[in-house]
């Protein structure tokens, strides 16, 4: 994929979310920028074959009446089919570089207790974590290059190579971030790819740190780790300055993957507001250190989407009570 391809994906994918003021009136503009995958690498696919198609509407998936999000695009974040818990969203995280076992077998078990999609920890908290969760549906992610991304892509290759041994099934890279400012696209391709290459089996997490990146740099950085093989993109580390995850890029990061890989929306999500928001824009998981709070909030049971994606302002009271809050002394992720 070359320069102008990318430049030709990321105009019209920022063109259609600022249409008619930011709003996407037409059903029909649920649209992504698909043929970006499967092409061999080093071999550029045609740029017709990377301009974003209008989506036939009738092989869609059946969607939701959530009325309060206004104009739909396709619901491709999640199987519209059924209900939901907000716990299937939840990557249940603990990144402190001060935690310690005791505070990582509180995260395991809570995890099991409520039956998240994920714990996500450092390398060296693998293989524990693999242990305290054998024999459970909850996944267990840890991070590679992070939280800077920008070691070699021969170091973050090992890494999360390593961590899949003993025990990860989900690594949550950090992309080459200061390539990706300085628009070196094959690079950043390369970064990715040796991860996903030396972790075949494991489900790869493709940190951006959208809150740095201009909106052109998020569907760059985006369409690049869908071409790399990535399984997922994901907002922030939730540890830079600039800050965390927004709707806005979950759905820039959404409309540019489209159905083919996960978005997950890390950084700042501390309370159901901010989590409904997120569900809303695209976000298939949620890393944040507050899935209790928010099982506490939205309870344990299955929902359906309009019920669980009830517009986010319906729960800010009891958000900003403290029911939802990240508790005192959480981490800020």
């Amino acid at each position: 994929m070359n320069d102008s391809e990318l430049d030709a994906i990321a105009l019209e994918v920022v063109r259609r979310l600022k249409e008619a003021s930011g709003q996407l009136r037409d059903a029909k503009l649920r649209a992504v920028a698909r043929g970006a995958v499967g092409q061999p690498a080093g071999r550029p696919a045609p740029v017709s074959a990377l301009s974003v198609q209008p989506l036939d509407v009738s092989r869609a998936r059946p969607l939701e009446d959530i009325s309060w999000r206004g104009p739909r695009m396709l619901a491709a974040w999640t199987p519209a089919a059924g209900a939901r818990r907000v716990a299937d969203f939840v990557d249940h995280t603990l990144l402190k570089p001060e935690a310690t076992r005791k505070d990582i077998l509180k995260l395991c078990a809570e995890a099991r207790e409520h039956r998240f999609a994920a714990v996500c920890v450092n390398p060296g908290w693998v293989e524990l974590c693999a242990g305290e969760l054998a024999g459970t549906d909850v996944a267990v992610a840890s991070v590679c290059g992070f939280p800077l991304g920008a070691t070699t892509p021969r170091a973050k290759a090992s890494e999360a190579g390593e961590a899949v041994s003993r025990g990860a099934t989900e690594v949550d890279m950090v992309a080459a971030l200061g390539r990706i400012k300085g628009g070196e696209w094959a690079y950043v391709e390369d970064d990715v790819r040796a991860v996903v290459e030396a972790t075949r089996g494991a489900l790869v997490k493709v940190i951006i740190e959208s809150a740095i990146l201009t909106p052109e740099e998020i569907v760059k950085a985006s369409a690049v780790a869908k071409l790399a093989g990535a399984h997922f993109v994901k907002t922030s580390t939730g540890f830079h300055a600039a800050g965390g995850a927004t709707a806005d890029a979950v759905r820039l990061m959404r409309l540019t993957v489209g159905d083919d890989l996960g978005v997950k929306a890390a950084g700042g999500v501390r309370d159901c507001a901010t989590a409904l928001a997120m569900i809303g824009a695209g976000a298939s998981r949620i890393g944040t250190s507050s899935g209790v709070s928010f099982v506490g909030c939205l309870g344990p049971e299955p929902l359906s989407l309009a019920e669980l994606l009830k517009q986010p302002e319906a729960h800010a009271a009891s958000c900003r009570s403290g029911t939802c809050a990240v508790p005192a002394g959480g981490q800020p992720y």
